[in-house]
């Protein structure tokens, strides 16, 4: 028996597209048949890990050892946050980065955020046909926005993880807006209404919605900059500056019938 997901998707193909060649893009990663082209199901921990794609592993391995070693005791959340005056005159530039890789305390909010993570990091990241660099970009440009806006409204979250975890959920939902979601097996939706369906949930469960509709506006505003406004839809801009590129390497893309094999975990039907 696979373990229980409460979302999982299932994809509406065009008259068009393949029915024998899945896009890894389209399945949630915990469903995934092992790394990707690599086929059979993944049999262990390991198989799974290696087989995230490369921006998606580092950024799961850092907010899950951080997570764990503030757990016991071995790091402190205080020199993680994103703290201005630390950056500006300690030079702490860490700060810049890390204040994305931090989930806070073990429970079933960080169990769901580190799922929501890897599984829409995975889809996303796989969009860019295996230009690793290019997705790298998209996570400092969204990151770079969201701390702006982070101080100029006054906010001052001082972990903007979840708000980036949502910028890619938000993405994610506009390139595949026809997969249909479903939801602890008792009912589906568009992923296209999908991210508004997580605010409701968070206000349900008592928490505060601003985290998702920040990482919500720097997902749109990006989506609508390269995909929907002509001036700027396609622009070099969104393509890694070559420095980026020098230092992230390519991945292979495999587009067998065996890649990102899909498994509807908690889905009916």
């Amino acid at each position: 028996e696979p373990p229980f997901l409460p979302f999982s998707t299932a994809v509406e193909r065009g008259p068009n597209e393949s029915k024998r060649t899945e896009s890894a893009s389209e399945k949630m990663p915990f469903g995934a048949r092992g790394p990707p082209g690599g086929g059979g199901q993944a049999g262990s921990p390991a198989e799974f890990y290696w087989g995230l794609p490369v921006i998606t592993r580092c950024w799961f391995t850092a907010a899950l050892a951080s997570t764990l070693l503030a757990a016991v005791g071995m790091l402190s959340p205080g020199t993680l946050y994103l703290d201005w005056a630390s950056v500006v005159y300690k030079f702490q530039i860490w700060r810049l980065f890390t204040n994305f890789a931090f989930l806070g305390k073990f429970g079933w909010p960080f169990i769901m955020n580190l799922i929501f993570m890897v599984q829409y990091s995975k889809t996303l990241e796989q969009d860019f046909k295996g230009v690793a660099a290019d997705f790298l970009w998209l996570l400092l440009l969204g990151g770079s926005l969201l701390m702006f806006i982070n101080h100029v409204s006054g906010l001052a979250l001082p972990f903007l993880t979840i708000p980036l975890i949502f910028m890619t959920i938000w993405i994610w939902s506009r390139i595949h807006p026809n997969a249909q979601m479903s939801v602890f097996g008792l009912f589906s939706i568009s992923s296209a209404h999908f991210p508004w369906f997580l605010i409701c949930l968070t206000m349900l469960m008592g928490g505060s919605p601003v985290a998702n509709l920040m990482g919500y506006f720097v997902g749109h505003v990006y989506w609508f900059l390269k995909h929907v406004f002509q001036p700027t839809a396609g622009h070099a801009f969104f393509s890694a500056p070559s420095v980026i590129r020098r230092l992230v390497e390519d991945e292979e893309v495999h587009t067998t019938a065996t890649a990102g094999g899909a498994v509807r975990f908690g889905g009916g039907g």
